[in-house]
């Protein structure tokens, strides 16, 4: 089998896709997909059990090479092949071949979820399936804005797509809740009949996916079609939420992006500063990496990677424990991809302003990434959404490990805060919306900030590290610590040079502990890159035959 960084080093992943149409880009991004996705070697089984190499996939630091790919990838084999091996492994055994199908990528598959009109407001979907007299379906959009929202459902490359679609099922004119069905909508080349697609514009800053709006008329659809029970229902939310379980998984699944994706712009970033030279105002000529403008921002990054790996660790052990709730496995990802896309946006923005103008470029994809990361914070359960549902369920999540810890201390001052704020007043639904809601975001980064602190400290992460992320946790809000007396400014200031002058002289010790190395393809990184880089840019120039100037012909237009 190949290895990922085998793949990567393979023209498919050296081609300059930034000089491609967009239409090509799309393609290629399949391409890669596809050859991720067979040299991940991910099975049946993996995709149900969410084993180890299931996890480990979204880690992969090919991932973060091509955004759109590692985005249709995740579709695949998770919300597809994920929500149909459960089906597949249960009472619909005819779903196997399909489930493999769409691991060889022999089919591309789709999940057909969010409405254009509604949003997070998912349960009340519009789209329907009626049930007819044959034991058929009639799948149907009612109106525009009922269309499924961002699944690319364009034919491409001349492979069939299927698709997850739900909608509310019908039954003798009673509504039974949202289900899903297997749906085919095109042949590779040619929609299947009644299913519209409409291409949307590309996202901007990205590797394009080709998004599109889908609807439905009155498609017939067999009775094979619907995954699970035509039965009633007295649970019928319980049963849409079981049925989109798989969203909760990508939710951590495809946060963990942010792990490479930190690994990989502090790689690209370090390399620069330390090849890139200035001369000081004594005259000397140094690496831009000996100051502190870079230093803190670098080491950062480089912390928080080995500190969420810590997290993703922990947190997979908890997402997978069956016997916790499943409102608290959806409390773990929360957590997590709130303050996994914190760091690694915060990152991708800090050390890219740093790289200077060719922090702009996309070959040296830093900004790129915070792009594609924006789509990751929206992606299986926008962040926002995700933290206010989690404060607003009645579900305790694993308690500190270390509960005397200032981070501990800020979660539990956060939350008893909010308590307090709600339960002095009679109106608690106008209140929470007025106060507390407004502090969701921070208050589940407070507790992902903890989680992480726990996890890396529990785990023998290297304690520069810990340190590290332990005081960029305090500078997000420094006010409650010096409010409570726990730090003043300057020891802030202190403890966080502490921890930088301990870790800096270890820099490339920790570059080569990330094995990031051969997956970056940025051409900053060395001269040597970067010659070979600039070999294959298009050349305009002068002819080498001189051409005489003519003179009188310029006065001529000048003076009419």
């Amino acid at each position: 089998m190949t290895s990922t960084s085998q793949l990567c080093q393979s023209n498919l992943f050296k081609r300059r896709s930034e000089l491609l149409s967009r239409d090509a880009r799309v393609v290629l991004s399949y391409e890669r997909a596809r050859a991720i996705g067979l040299a991940q070697g991910i099975t049946l089984l993996d995709t149900l059990n969410l084993t180890q190499k299931f996890w480990d996939m979204h880690t992969d630091p090919i991932m973060v090479l091509d955004g759109a790919a590692s985005t249709l990838l995740t579709i695949q084999y998770n919300l597809v092949a994920g929500t149909l091996s459960q089906y597949a492994a249960t009472t619909r055994p005819d779903l196997v071949s399909v489930v493999k199908d769409i691991l060889r990528w022999n089919v591309i598959g789709q999940f057909c979820l969010t409405e254009l009109g509604r949003g997070l407001d998912i349960f009340r979907m519009k789209t329907s399936a009626t049930l007819l007299p044959t034991g058929e379906f009639d799948l149907h959009t009612p109106l525009p804005s009922d269309a499924k929202f961002m699944p690319p459902t364009i034919p491409v490359k001349g492979l069939p797509c299927v698709a997850i679609v739900f909608a509310q099922l019908y039954v003798n004119g009673e509504c039974r809740g949202p289900r899903p069905f297997l749906v085919n909508i095109n042949d590779g080349y040619h929609m299947c009949k009644g299913v519209t697609s409409k291409l949307l514009p590309p996202r901007g800053g990205s590797n394009p996916v080709n998004h599109a709006l889908t609807s439905f008329d009155h498609v017939c659809l067999p009775p094979s079609a619907l995954l699970g029970d035509i039965a009633k229902s007295d649970r019928i939310h319980h049963d849409f939420m079981s049925s989109i379980w798989r969203v909760a998984v990508g939710s951590l699944a495809l946060a963990s992006i942010a792990i490479p994706d930190l690994q990989m712009s502090s790689y690209i970033a370090a390399r620069y500063f330390q090849r890139r030279h200035v001369t000081n105002v004594y005259g000397n000529i140094s690496p831009i990496l000996s100051y502190r403008t870079q230093q803190l921002p670098l080491m950062h990054s480089i912390a928080q990677a080995f500190v969420l790996k810590a997290l993703y660790k922990w947190a997979i052990g908890q997402f997978t424990d069956r016997n916790l709730d499943a409102r608290v496995r959806h409390g773990v990802a929360a957590c997590c991809k709130a303050v996994m896309v914190q760091h690694a946006q915060t990152a991708n923005c800090s050390l890219s302003e740093r790289l200077g103008a060719q922090g702009l470029f996309e070959y040296n994809r830093l900004s790129t990434f915070y792009s594609e990361m924006r789509g990751v914070s929206i992606a299986e359960g926008d962040i926002l959404g995700l933290v206010v549902d989690t404060l607003a369920q009645k579900y305790t999540l694993a308690r500190s490990t270390h509960p005397d810890a200032p981070l501990a201390l800020h979660e539990v001052s956060l939350f008893d805060d909010a308590t307090e704020t709600v339960s002095s007043t009679s109106d608690f639904t106008q209140t929470f919306m007025q106060y507390v809601q407004p502090r969701c975001q921070m208050m589940v980064e407070s507790m992902g900030h903890r989680m992480a602190y726990d996890a890396a400290v529990d785990q023998g992460v290297s304690q520069c590290l810990v340190d590290l992320y332990l005081v960029n946790a305090i500078k997000t809000d420094a006010a409650w610590y010096v409010e409570h007396g726990m730090f003043t400014r300057k020891a802030i200031v202190h403890l966080e040079d502490a921890a930088l002058s301990v870790a800096l002289p270890r820099l490339d010790e920790l570059l080569a502990a990330m094995e990031i190395e051969p997956y970056v393809l940025s051409p900053i990184i060395s001269d040597q890159c970067w010659e070979e880089f600039s070999r294959i840019l298009p050349v305009y120039s002068s002819p080498q035959v001189e051409v005489p100037a003519q003179p009188t012909l310029v006065l001529e237009r000048a003076r009419l």
